[in-house]
C-alpha cells in the first residue's frame, strides 16, 4: 500500500518539478529568447545589429527579473554569456559562432555525465541533492545509486545528441537551423524527457528496495519499507 500511495504522489512532486522550467530565477526561456532575436535580426540587417539585439534582450530580460524581485546573480548571469556569444559571431564574422559557447557546454554536459557514472557518483544524485539536500550518503548506497546512474545515462544520450546536432549544424553553416535546434531541444524535448526519467528512476528505487530517506536518516536496519517520495 506504501508504494502504491507513493506513485500518486509522484505526479504532485513531478509538477512541482516542471514548474520551476517555467517560474523562479531561471526559466527554460531565458536560453532561447537572445538566440532567436539574433538570427532573426542577422536576416534583416547584419551581425553588428543582431549582436546588439541579442545583448538588448538579455539585459530586457534581466531587468524584468531584478524588478520582480529575483536574485540578482541569477538575473544577471546570462548577460556575460551572451556577450561572448554575440563577440564570437562578430570576430569570425559568421553567425553561427554565436551559438558556439552553447554547443561545447552541452558536449561538456555529455562529458562530465559520462564521467561521473565511471566515478560511480551520478550526475543526477547531485542534482537531486542540490534542491532536495537529502543526506549525500544515502545517494551512494548500492540499493539507491543506479537508479541514478541509469537517470543519468539518458541525460547523457540526450547532451550528446544534442550537442551533435548543433555541432553539424555550426559546420554546415546554418544558423537558421541552429536556433530552430536550439528551441527544439529545450523544453520541447527535456520536458518529456524530465517527466520519463523521472518516473523511472522512482521506479527504479522501488524495485532496488532500498531505505526511504526517513528511513535511511532514522538508521533504519532492512528489510525497508522503501516507497521513497520524489527523485
Amino acid at each position: 500500500m506504501l508504494v502504491v500511495m507513493t506513485q500518486e504522489h509522484l505526479w504532485d512532486d513531478l509538477r512541482s518539478d516542471l514548474r520551476g522550467l517555467f517560474v523562479g530565477d531561471r526559466t527554460v526561456g531565458d536560453s532561447f529568447l537572445a538566440p532567436i532575436a539574433f538570427v532573426a535580426v542577422n536576416a534583416l540587417t547584419n551581425l553588428g545589429a543582431a549582436s546588439v539585439a541579442a545583448v538588448a534582450v538579455g539585459v530586457g530580460v534581466a531587468t524584468w527579473r531584478v524588478r520582480k524581485g529575483q536574485k540578482v546573480f541569477y538575473a544577471l548571469g546570462g548577460i556575460p554569456a551572451i556577450g561572448l556569444a554575440a563577440l564570437l559571431a562578430l570576430r569570425s564574422g559568421r553567425a553561427e559562432s554565436f551559438f558556439l559557447p552553447g554547443i561545447v557546454g552541452t558536449g561538456l554536459m555529455a562529458v562530465v555525465s559520462i564521467a561521473s557514472m565511471f566515478a560511480r557518483r551520478p550526475l543526477a544524485a547531485w542534482s537531486s541533492w542540490a534542491q532536495r539536500r537529502w543526506p549525500l550518503a544515502w545517494y551512494w548506497r548500492p540499493d539507491v545509486r543506479p537508479a541514478y546512474t541509469a537517470v543519468t545515462g539518458v541525460w547523457a544520450i540526450y547532451f550528446a545528441a544534442r550537442a551533435g546536432l548543433q555541432w553539424f549544424l555550426f559546420v554546415t553553416g546554418r544558423p537558421e537551423a541552429l536556433a530552430a535546434a536550439k528551441v527544439l531541444t529545450s523544453w520541447p524535448t527535456i520536458i518529456p524527457l524530465l517527466m520519463a526519467t523521472y518516473v523511472y528512476g522512482n521506479r527504479r528505487l522501488v524495485r532496488l528496495g532500498g531505505p526511504t530517506v526517513a528511513e535511511f536518516e532514522a538508521g533504519v536496519i532492512g528489510p525497508f519499507n522503501g516507497g521513497q517520495r520524489g527523485f
